[in-house]
């Protein structure tokens, strides 16, 4: 057991990642995939149907370090015709560098503001989790594919529910 726990620090120092591509990047990214769906619909709510469209646009960071890259970002996110501004918290894992791809995996908290529930405006906290690839077209200038799962707690009215599915963005971003 004891050089099993001394195996995994050397195992992730043994990973790190090249800082060839520089410590900071900005992108710009947006949803291009959505297929979302709400867990109990409400009658009288600004979400009556079960399949939701889901969209978000926004201006991401991240601090690339060798081991994770921490994120933070700021979207504007739709829940079919309702909007809000989100903030969004993430740790991001690249694995490799494949010529000019670098695969990760990513997990991200998700915070909401003034999402309009039909009655009035609520707060939202929500998670998402699954990977992607960074693309080099240059060494300051990258695209970014991601697909997630997505999960977000909504209150309507009478009920809290939740909207889960999986969303595909892509990104377009520069690092120094």
């Amino acid at each position: 057991m004891r050089l099993l726990l001394l195996a995994i620090p050397s195992l992730l120092l043994a990973s790190c990642q090249s800082m060839s591509e520089g410590v900071l990047a900005f992108e710009a990214r947006a949803v291009v995939i959505d297929d979302a769906d709400i867990d109990d619909v409400e009658n009288g709510s600004a979400f009556e149907e079960e399949n939701i469209d889901i969209s978000s646009y926004g201006v991401h960071a991240a601090l690339k370090t060798p081991v994770v890259d921490l994120l933070v970002g700021v979207d504007d996110r739709e829940f079919g015709k309702e909007s809000s501004a989100e903030l969004v918290l993430g740790v991001r894992r690249r694995f490799l560098e494949i010529w000019k791809l670098h695969p990760y995996l990513e997990a991200d908290y998700r915070h909401g503001f003034d999402l309009d529930n039909g009655v009035d405006s609520e707060t939202y906290d929500g998670w998402a989790a699954g990977g992607g690839a960074l693309l080099h077209l240059t060494d300051s200038l990258f695209l970014n594919f991601r697909l997630m799962y997505e999960t977000t707690s909504i209150q309507l009215p009478s009920i809290s529910t939740d909207v889960d599915g999986v969303t595909g963005t892509v990104g377009i971003g520069f690092s120094l």
